[in-house]
């Protein structure tokens, strides 16, 4: 039945937008602006003046967007947005997953049979979009035009490949030694030669030069931290301007200017500039077959790990952003048309506020640190110790994912399984900073009247993760470093996100019904007039398709 409906309110869609938009656009370009939260482009707005502001003002803005999964991290965000399905069907659950069967944790997206291409060496990790279970918007586009292009490019590898898709020309992603942007021999199309040239430490030699320094224009708003919060402290020290030399050489001890680029806004200018190039050296646009072009701005994440969101220097990447975004948009529209181009705005996740910042404005919000987390998941394997009359460990891993119970050692003790997860559930339901736990029993049930469970079924794999999950309390971040933020729960603060359509035939509104980041594929494909075989876990975004 969900078939049948999804295919007929694609019909129905399809043809309305048939009836008013005659011809493709020629390029597609999704940009996710790495921990991007739903609310800062009305927080940020009244200092916009350029591409954010474009997008805010001309675009179709669903101010409602919302991740609807649980562990809201880049990889299984931007697969998700890729993909139009739930990390639980795409694959992709978190960044490092817990593998069962292996009994040992790795990079969601690894891939030893791959070798990198175009670069003399690099130690990266060898990755691929292998594991990604779903195909992309960019893959049924290229399964129905095989003339068609796509293209990703990120900072980190994982936005540019999983975005990307199983079947892209090329996914591009930075090395921090070389200061260029590597790929694989997992794509088959050749290596171009232009990328080699394209480093940024001689392309972005003057930003490297004059550091990161507050924009001439930057005022602060209402919600903006001191410039030297205690808690800010990352690569840099919490206070501008930011510069190589003002690295923390305890957190920085080599590939300095790579390292710039990471840490600061001029990584993403860099993958902008870079993404251009891509539109311009490919020709993509070029003709009637629709080219698609993703981008992942990865800095920001960094950004907002080290200094919150509450910072100058968040509000002041976004104010840089704005421009980077307008002249990027500029050069498109002239290499391409403007009547050619739709452009998408979105986001992998949000970012939880700093505690300290919101105990400070008298909310209830704690860091409960590594060490006090290890104590107390001590106190609960001693206690279940005691209670099961065990004469060693019975939990296997702990992490601010969950608890892994020793299996293993409870079945050669005779210990019913069932009954063990039970009682650790109930002790870490004790713990006064945990709002609730999900085990897998749970998880492979059809309903349950826990809060969140629909998101942490979203979440779940058999094959990854921890048995017994963990969600902390609202505003309090769990098994934490003394410094920064993190994301990765189903709170407002982490799946909020922004999704505007911008540009071809495309009338500026806002819309404020509940809308979720699996509807922006089969959005995109709507545009495309592409009918998909298979339903999506999302749906079509009516986007009132006009001509003009």
């Amino acid at each position: 039945m969900k078939k049948i409906l999804f295919l007929l309110t694609f019909s129905l869609l399809f043809g309305c937008a048939n009836n008013k938009v005659e011809t493709n656009p020629k390029l597609i370009v999704l940009i996710s602006v790495d921990q991007m939260r739903g609310d800062y482009l009305e927080t940020f707005n009244s200092q916009f003046e350029g591409g954010l502001l474009d997008f805010y003002t001309n675009g179709a803005f669903y101010t409602n967007t919302r991740h609807n999964h649980a562990i809201t991290t880049t990889a299984a965000g931007h697969a998700t947005i890729a993909t139009g399905f739930f990390p639980s069907h795409h694959g992709i659950v978190t960044n490092t997953v817990y593998n069962r069967e292996l009994g040992y944790s790795h990079y969601s997206i690894e891939d030893s049979t791959v070798n990198f291409i175009g670069i003399d060496s690099c130690s990266l990790n060898k990755v691929s979009a292998k594991r990604l279970m779903k195909s992309s918007f960019g893959d049924i586009l290229k399964q129905h035009n095989e003339n068609s292009k796509t293209y990703s490019v990120a900072l980190k590898d994982r936005a540019s490949i999983l975005m990307g898709g199983k079947n892209a020309n090329r996914a591009f992603w930075f090395d921090v030694a070389s200061t260029q942007m590597v790929s694989t021999d997992y794509y088959k199309e050749e290596f171009p030669k232009w990328v080699q040239n394209y480093k940024a430490d001689s392309v972005m030699s003057t930003a490297i030069h004059h550091g990161w320094k507050l924009d001439p224009a930057f005022a602060t708003l209402s919600s903006t931290n001191s410039d030297s919060f205690s808690r800010e402290k990352g690569s840099f020290k919490p206070w501008f301007p930011h510069t190589i030399e003002s690295f923390d050489t305890n957190r920085i001890r080599q590939h300095e200017v790579g390292s710039f680029m990471w840490n600061t806004p001029f990584g993403d200018e860099y993958v902008l500039n870079f993404g251009y190039n891509i539109i311009s050296h490919e020709e993509l646009g070029k003709d009637e077959n629709c080219d698609i072009l993703t981008i992942g701005l990865s800095a920001a994440d960094i950004i907002g790990h080290h200094f919150g969101p509450d910072s100058y220097e968040v509000l002041d990447y976004y104010n840089k952003l704005d421009k980077y975004l307008a002249d990027f948009m500029s050069k498109v529209n002239t290499q391409v048309g403007k009547e050619n181009v739709v452009y998408i705005l979105t986001s992998d996740h949000g970012v939880a506020p700093m505690p300290e910042v919101l105990a400070g404005r008298g909310l209830d919000a704690k860091r409960i640190e590594n060490e006090k987390y290890d104590t107390d998941i001590l106190a609960i394997d001693l206690k279940l110790q005691q209670k099961y009359n065990l004469d060693s460990s019975c939990i296997l891993r702990a992490n601010y994912n969950g608890v892994e119970p020793h299996f293993l050692y409870l079945n050669e003790k005779g210990i019913d399984s069932i009954d063990f997860v039970n009682s650790l559930q109930h002790e870490l339901s004790n713990l006064d900073y945990i709002q609730e736990t999900f085990s897998f029993f749970e998880l492979n049930s059809e309903q349950s009247n826990k809060e969140y469970f629909e998101q942490m079924k979203n979440s779940h794999s058999n094959d990854y993760g921890v048995f017994v999950k963990i969600l902390g309390k609202e505003n309090y971040l769990i098994d934490m470093r003394e410094n920064g933020t993190t994301h990765g729960t189903p709170y407002p603060y982490d799946t909020h996100v922004p999704l505007i359509f911008l540009g071809r035939g495309i009338p500026a509104h806002k819309n404020s019904d509940k809308s979720y980041t699996v509807d922006i594929a089969p959005t995109i494909l709507s545009i495309l007039k592409i009918e998909p075989k298979t339903p999506f876990d999302g749906r079509i975004l009516t986007l009132e398709l006009s001509s003009k």
